[in-house]
């Protein structure tokens, strides 16, 4: 009989045990369960800096790596992350985040646009527009114009971007004889400008290119030049090659030569990472490890053109932002050129400094800057043609 006994508890005993832990899964599950309360709307905006804890209410444990969701896409996808809960003990939890894009496109043209009669470009190419996420956002103008026929035609500009956000924007057509070139802007004297802007806490410039050709440095530094911003080189329109600023060697050489302190910029028709990574491993091989006081710039202006780029305004400051990181990589300083408009309406807030492009005797825009580039027409012994003149500031500006 005690044999048979222990035969029978035994079994029971097995059956205890893992009646227990059954019970103490169950009751971790439920715990688990109660452990995360996420936020009712787990919606969030195309390109939003947002991490696992700004989706979750309440977490009866800790975060294991609260790290940064990709917002760069839009549509459903699936946020994995491991917290641990009350008893410490590591879990894995799962939850579904909506990335949507509710902002309308920009139409940055004006209210109205001037051409002359017989104008042979599309309309639609040369009116900028773009929207935040869309690369190739849907453009229409609506009315009827004739480029061929003097007039003044109402229009309407649309632009409706793949999320169905849409922008309008009525403007007049004005179709026009052709009319005399307008007199070129005064010039602007190296001695006036050195007057008027040269303090303890500035420095005065220039920056050349082959428009300038052949340059006598030794009169530039006589002139009062204090530094140089010298192109290396330029990208030959959407998706070509790079190419080598013909007097990029002659400046840099004759610059350094004289000890002017040097930077460089690049003019980009960029429209992907790709390129602006491609683009900054072509300035380096052609830099040849020479040493620069100033930073190198990253110069896309090719807004007359951007329609045509198939690329959004997100995607214009990625590829800057990456273009810049990558000259950083290497050990150089980065800087982003472009004109007051354009800082103010399409280029974000960037870590780099700013060399600002606005020809005035004054500047009125209000975010910080490094370098201002002031006239298009400055006048400087030493080179045959106009410059650019510029101002450095050895304290950013805003």
């Amino acid at each position: 009989m005690r044999k048979k006994v222990g035969i029978v508890v035994i079994p029971f005993i097995i059956i205890l045990i893992i009646g227990i832990c059954f019970w103490q899964y169950e009751k971790n599950k439920k715990i688990d369960a109660k452990a995360i309360r996420l936020k009712e709307d787990l919606t969030v905006e195309f390109g939003e800096s947002i991490k696992i804890s700004d989706l979750i209410e309440n977490l009866d444990g800790n975060l294991v790596d609260d790290y940064q969701i990709n917002t760069e896409k839009l549509g459903e996808m699936q946020i994995l992350f491991e917290y641990t809960n009350r008893k410490n003990k590591r879990k894995t939890a799962e939850f579904t985040v909506k990335v949507i894009d509710t902002k309308p496109p920009q139409i940055l043209s004006g209210n109205s646009y001037t051409v002359n009669l017989g104008y042979n470009k599309n309309l639609i190419d040369v009116l900028l527009s773009g929207d935040e996420v869309d690369d190739n956002p849907k453009r229409e103008i609506l009315g009827e114009y004739d480029v061929n026929q003097v007039g003044d035609y109402p229009l309407t500009y649309v632009v409706t971007d793949s999320s169905g956000n849409q922008a309008k924007k009525d403007f007049v057509l004005h179709v026009k004889e052709k009319e005399e070139e307008k007199k070129k802007a005064k010039k602007l004297d190296i001695a006036d400008v050195l007057r008027d802007y040269k303090t303890e806490d500035t420095k005065i410039g220039i920056d050349v290119s082959k428009w300038q050709e052949e340059i006598d440095w030794q009169e530039v530094k006589k002139a009062g030049i204090e530094f140089v911003m010298i192109r290396i080189g330029y990208q030959a329109k959407y998706d070509g090659a790079c190419e080598l600023d013909p007097y990029f060697v002659a400046n840099i050489e004759g610059a350094k030569s004289v000890n002017i302190p040097v930077g460089i910029y690049f003019y980009s028709y960029a429209k992907n990472v790709e390129q602006a990574i491609e683009q900054a491993h072509w300035i380096k091989e052609h830099l040849q490890n020479v040493e620069l006081d100033l930073p190198i710039a990253f110069d896309w202006e090719n807004w007359n053109s951007f329609n045509q780029a198939g690329m959004s305004f997100y995607t214009l400051n990625k590829v800057a932002n990456v273009f810049l990181d990558t000259v950083q990589e290497f050990g150089y300083k980065g800087m982003l050129y472009s004109s007051k408009f354009y800082l103010e309406q399409i280029w974000e807030p960037t870590q780099y400094d700013i060399w600002l492009a606005q020809y005035n005797r004054k500047v009125t825009y209000e975010g910080e800057y490094s370098i201002w580039q002031m006239s298009e027409s400055g006048r400087v012994n030493g080179i045959e043609n106009d410059v650019d003149m510029n101002v450095l500031y050895l304290k950013k500006q805003n």
